[in-house]
């Protein structure tokens, strides 16, 4: 997509007036996300979290059958197919029957964009939302006020849960324009005041750079940061290179699976417990953890989780599956038993904090992220995380699969790589995927991350074996 000619105007700016267009999208953002909307809304999660089990699900159910009887309304995606199957909204009363639904993939809703929006919503109301789709067309959402008031609600309630309420100076490292990516030396970031926040850019990491970006932290005293795992672990094995540390109250990371080994390093160099979160720009599912770390909870006031195995049944806790996400706020595009792309292992037990929400103990993959054996097998990327930890100082790696019979891993480190390490990592794949899969494993100087900024350790052509493709290698963003 081309760059909106607001943004290019922006970077013909001097440092000083981006600062100050910041400040004024920050107070801009301020007054949306903070309306007379939000308080009820943020009163009511924080209530919830004290709910049962059982009043979670009939929150849920109240909630679906308001989306199910509003979809067979105004929508005419959902009309045509409850009438194709012969459903009526009192066929669907609860979570338990949504299964007499299909599933609702990112091409359906690529193609089918104008009949999901509700009559009841004028378009040019809507506020208009771009993701990645299997193919190289961007994927259009429409959001509703209810839905952004509901993600904003539960964003600042992960936040609340990791100690970092609204106004404590805290930094963020995301895939925003805030720095031009023509600009060859700092600042590499901007200042928000009305938030307290300053942003960096994603898009200038370097061991030179980086100096600078630890500078500015430490200047600017953040209490937390908040930023892609990719990120983080990058600026953490830089202070690590230095024998360094940079002592926050917690790191909130979003936006890619989050690595064991990535968590150990971040969370030592900071001194400070990483507060993983889960969401999308379709809105349907969300999920952070609390101060236990045992995983993320669902938001149930959110949207409706299921996971899948490669048949539509769902998977026993403990197993890892296909996360279909239906939103409950989002009544201007409703997306019902929407596969979201990525894979998720439900928990199977109620974390010590006390709260019932639904635990999703690990974030496997993303889908795009899977690869695929010759016989068949779809193994998470993190898989490949073990073999590279035979080599040391490891900064970045990428794998990346064109077909079953090969991978390429690519690795970034400071010196080059000795046989005896490239040996002991494809012996370890060996065992894993299986010795017909031949791994080429080469050190490279760096490796790109997407527009957004976010880090892909995994890019695969292979298709999968429900019949969902794996991301391609020309679509990286996600």
């Amino acid at each position: 997509m081309a760059s909106h000619p607001g943004e290019l105007i922006y970077h013909r700016l001097p440092v000083a007036l981006q600062n100050a267009v910041v400040a004024w999208r920050g107070r801009q953002i301020y007054r949306l996300r903070f309306g007379p909307d939000y308080p009820p809304v943020a009163r009511f999660l924080e209530e919830s979290e004290a709910y049962t089990l059982e009043e979670l699900r009939a929150y849920q159910n109240e909630r679906l059958r308001i989306v199910i009887e509003h979809a067979w309304d105004t929508v005419p995606f959902y009309r045509d197919v409850m009438e194709s199957r012969k459903l009526r909204p009192s066929d669907i009363r609860t979570a338990a029957d949504l299964h007499k639904l299909p599933l609702l993939t990112k091409e359906d809703v690529r193609t089918q964009c104008d009949r999901l929006i509700s009559r009841d919503y004028p378009k040019k109301t809507l506020r208009q939302v771009w993701t990645s789709a299997t193919t190289n067309s961007p994927l259009p959402v429409y959001w509703d006020r209810a839905v952004d008031v509901m993600n904003h609600a539960c964003y600042m309630r992960a936040r609340r849960w990791a100690g970092v309420p609204f106004g404590v100076p805290f930094a963020s490292m995301h895939g925003g324009p805030a720095v031009p990516i023509t600009q060859k030396t700092p600042p590499f970031w901007r200042y928000n005041p009305k938030w307290n926040q300053v942003f960096f850019s994603t898009l200038h990491i370097s061991d030179a750079n980086l100096v600078h970006y630890i500078a500015e932290l430490r200047r600017f005293d953040a209490e937390a940061f908040e930023t892609y795992p990719s990120c983080a672990y990058v600026v953490a094995k830089f202070l690590e290179s230095r024998g360094e540390y940079l002592p926050l109250k917690a790191l909130i990371l979003t936006g890619e699976p989050l690595f064991a080994y990535e968590r150990e390093v971040i969370e030592q160099r900071f001194r400070a417990k990483i507060y993983d979160a889960y969401g999308q720009a379709e809105r349907v599912t969300f999920s952070s953890e609390c101060d236990r770390h045992a995983g993320q909870h669902l938001a149930a006031e959110y949207g409706i989780t299921e996971f899948l195995d490669e048949d539509g049944t769902p998977v026993a806790d403990g197993e890892p599956g296909l996360i279909v996400g239906t939103g409950l706020h989002n009544m201007a595009m409703p997306l019902i038993r929407y596969v979201v792309g990525d894979v998720g292992v439900p928990g199977s037990e109620t974390c010590e904090c006390g709260r019932s929400h639904r635990l999703m103990t690990e974030l496997t993959s993303r889908v795009g992220d899977l690869l695929v054996t010759p016989d068949g097998r779809m193994l998470p990327s993190r898989m490949i995380s073990w073999a590279v930890r035979a080599i040391d100082n490891v900064l970045l790696w990428r794998v990346t699969q064109e077909c079953p019979e090969e991978i390429l891993i690519e690795i970034v480190r400071d010196r080059p790589l000795e046989q005896w390490e490239i040996d002991a990592a494809r012996d370890y794949l060996a065992r894993r995927l299986g010795p017909e899969v031949h791994a080429e494993i080469v050190r490279v100087d760096d490796l790109p991350r997407t527009s957004r900024g976010k880090f892909r350790h995994a890019i695969s052509k292979v298709p999968l074996v429900w019949g969902t493709p794996n991301r391609s290698a020309d679509n990286p963003d996600f």
